[in-house]
């Protein structure tokens, strides 16, 4: 088992999927069958490098070739993981009454768009 500082493979400010991406490869590049990723270190994180995280680290974690685990997340960087982990939990359908329209080509939903008032 492996504990990864994250701050050191990357930096405390996750600021893109890009960085997401690249932990992945350093992890898979480890040879590691469980690995522990520390985010104590950590200063600031955008919502699209949890959202590219979530996706690669936790969304579908058993179908890793590697155990993963996280510690020491700071509370607002936990409340960012929470809530992108229920955006990826919802399917999106639309009810039985929705009245769904298809184009074929740009200028037919030109010519309906000019036939709906707005």
């Amino acid at each position: 088992m492996i504990t990864i500082d994250i701050t050191s493979i990357l930096s405390p400010d996750l600021k893109s999927r890009s960085h997401a991406n690249d932990l992945m490869l350093f992890v898979k590049n480890s040879n590691e069958s469980e690995v522990v990723i520390d985010f104590s270190k950590v200063m600031f994180a955008t919502r699209s490098f949890i959202d590219e995280f979530y996706n690669l680290f936790l969304k579908d974690a058993s179908s890793l070739p590697f155990k993963v685990e996280i510690t020491n997340v700071p509370e607002d960087i936990q409340a960012m993981i929470t809530s992108v982990s229920k955006t990826q939990t919802k399917v999106k359908t639309t009810s039985p009454t929705s009245n769904v329209m298809n184009f074929d080509n740009v200028d037919e939903l030109l010519k309906y768009l000019n036939t709906v008032a707005f």
